[in-house]
């Protein structure tokens, strides 16, 4: 339930010094999202700064066991290229990080997001598609607990730059909120039409899930 917590709040783990993780943690988030019901939805990894939110300054990435010695990719989002891979959580291996001198700390950021590139244009079907993931995958995650979570109300999209209100029909203009790199759609209300859509002026990078009553 704590990591549930932290994870709908895209809480992070402040690192002062050098980190070092078991990969055995990640690897049991990985493996829930292995089932083909959650095949559009990903749990991502960032290293990121404390205080910047920019991506980790470090001279070394690894994945180290006594079998393994991984260099890890990181993109430029700050996101960890981690193998889900058995051999790896047999051999208990561990994520390595050693930060660049006079570097701000690091922290570990999860975020749940979607898989798949996405269209400019968002179908409401392909937003209801998401948010029915993203409950069920918290849902499983939470096991018994799942009655105190808050309610996956719809969906974040997140754009590269800022972008601007799409176009959309006005049923759909009751629902939708843009802010800066974001566009929020709640799907508490009243049914929408079945062909209602977003026309976007960029490709979206993610759909991530909108959590309760975490944006007004």
């Amino acid at each position: 339930m704590r990591f549930l917590l932290s994870l709908l709040l895209l809480l992070a783990t402040p690192v002062s010094a050098d980190l070092m993780m078991n990969y055995n943690g990640f690897y049991a988030r990985m493996k829930k999202l292995q089932q083909p019901e959650y095949s559009d939805i990903t749990l991502a990894f960032a290293l990121i700064g404390e205080r910047s939110g920019q991506p980790c300054r470090f001279y070394s990435l690894k994945l180290v066991s006594d079998r393994h010695d991984i260099a890890l990719d990181i993109a430029g989002n700050g996101e960890i290229s981690l193998p889900y891979d058995e051999a790896l959580k047999d051999s208990n291996a561990i994520l390595t990080v050693l930060q660049a001198d006079n570097a701000e700390p690091c922290q570990i950021q999860f975020k749940l997001r979607s898989r798949m590139r996405l269209n400019t244009s968002l179908e409401l079907a392909t937003v209801q598609h998401y948010q029915r993931q993203f409950t069920l995958l918290l849902d499983d995650m939470a096991g018994f607990s799942k009655r105190w979570l808050p309610a996956v109300e719809g969906v974040i999209v997140e754009f590269a730059e800022d972008t601007t209100t799409p176009q959309m029909p006005i049923t759909a203009a009751d629902v939708t909120r843009c802010d800066a790199r974001r566009c929020y759609i709640r799907l508490t209300t009243p049914l929408l039409p079945a062909a209602t859509n977003w026309q976007f002026n960029q490709r979206p990078q993610y759909i991530l899930p909108l959590i309760g009553s975490s944006v007004k």
